[in-house]
């Protein structure tokens, strides 16, 4: 792959990244961030070469605006692409067009939420997208055609400083799990918790949990679970940070040290801003980690349980240094056993392939 194992794309002359990267069900792989700069959406094909058929030879770009960039995706129960970043939530065909019958050409701008981290459909067809606004947690809710649901608002400061919704999930009874948390104040250790709240269909908090694991982290990224529950990842006073709760918001105390598990990658800061789940269980957490000089992509796998799986270069976690400053947004199990982490170097795309499990430590 690449070469030795590392790919580095330069789609165009200004800023280009992957923020989220998943398999779409035909078997190609669909990534989500920047295109010079914009709205961008990049599918390759299952040998991770740029599919010819979508957008403009592979690549979608969707001007919405300086510095509006895609965070996330999901699809759409009726076969189209929910895309959202920025404050901006859009709907694409699978040929990368704009679903125009969706509100204005395709997207809607959030006037509520400043910068939508997470979007998810509700049982009713509705969709929910979450991040925040200012320093606050919030949520919007659109109908089926993009048109803003004047009925329903939630926004709300949980720790005092800057409060971020990483993930929403609907559930049965039409209510939706919220987590996410605040970030860092050195000052305050009060601002320093993951968070999980049940909100109602109307918008209201039905319960609320804030589990405080220390001073100094953050949580970057969500997961759900095939059994419900739910990974949040982040940082723990310049370590890797990844905890489990169930579907109630309660922390899963079975998981790793009493629900969480810290990781320190390197000597410097690492931040865990990614993760994933292998087909076998095992959990895969990318990030980026200080060497001392400059920022390189790290990984992490661990078992189910949350205990560090020592067949990843012998200790569970592996830094890789490619041509400056790193960041390792997100990280997929390939169908072949190969493990794929993305993010960006400098400028550009950086796309690293890491071998199967019989030389996990080795680049493919």
């Amino acid at each position: 792959f690449g070469t030795d194992g590392i790919q580095l794309l330069s789609l165009t002359s200004g800023v280009d990244f992957i923020h989220e990267i998943n398999y779409l069900p035909d078997g190609t792989i669909l990534a989500v961030g920047a295109v010079n700069e914009h709205f961008g959406l990049i599918r390759f094909n299952s040998d991770l070469s740029l599919d010819a058929s979508f957008g403009t030879g592979g690549v979608v770009e969707s001007d919405f605006g300086a510095g509006q960039h895609a965070h996330t995706w999901t699809m759409h129960p009726d076969g189209t692409l929910l895309v959202a970043g920025g404050s901006q939530l859009a709907k694409y065909n699978l040929d990368g067009t704009l679903d125009t019958s969706f509100g204005t050409d395709g997207h809607v701008s959030n006037g509520h939420t400043n910068s939508i981290l997470s979007v998810a459909v509700q049982p009713d067809g509705k969709i929910l997208a979450a991040g925040h606004s200012n320093t606050d947690f919030r949520v919007s809710r659109y109908y089926p055609d993009g048109t803003l649901d004047q009925n329903f608002s939630f926004n709300a400061g949980s720790r005092g400083g800057e409060d971020r919704a990483t993930g929403v999930y609907p559930l049965e009874d039409g209510d939706f799990l919220l987590v996410g948390g605040g970030d860092v104040n050195y000052y305050n250790s009060d601002n320093h918790r993951f968070s999980a709240k049940r909100i109602s269909v109307s918008g209201s908090t039905e319960t609320n949990f804030n589990h405080d694991f220390g001073n100094n982290h953050k949580v970057n990224r969500s997961l759900e679970l095939p059994d419900g529950k739910i990974l949040m990842v982040g940082r723990l006073d310049g370590d890797f940070l990844i905890s489990r709760i169930h579907r109630d918001g309660s922390l899963d105390t079975s998981f790793g040290d009493s629900g969480k598990t810290r990781i320190p990658v390197l000597n410097g800061d690492d931040y865990a801003q990614g993760v994933s789940l292998q087909p076998d269980g095992k959990i895969l957490l990318v990030g980026k980690s200080h060497n001392g000089s400059n920022w390189d992509l790290s990984i992490a796998r661990l078992s189910y349980d949350g205990q560090l799986d020592t067949a990843l270069d012998g200790d569970g976690k592996l830094s890789i240094s490619l041509s400056g400053n790193e960041d390792g947004y997100a990280v997929l199990s390939m169908t072949d056993g190969t493990i794929l982490i993305a993010g960006r170097t400098g400028n550009d795309i950086a796309l690293v392939r890491l071998l199967g499990d019989s030389n996990q430590d080795g680049l493919a």
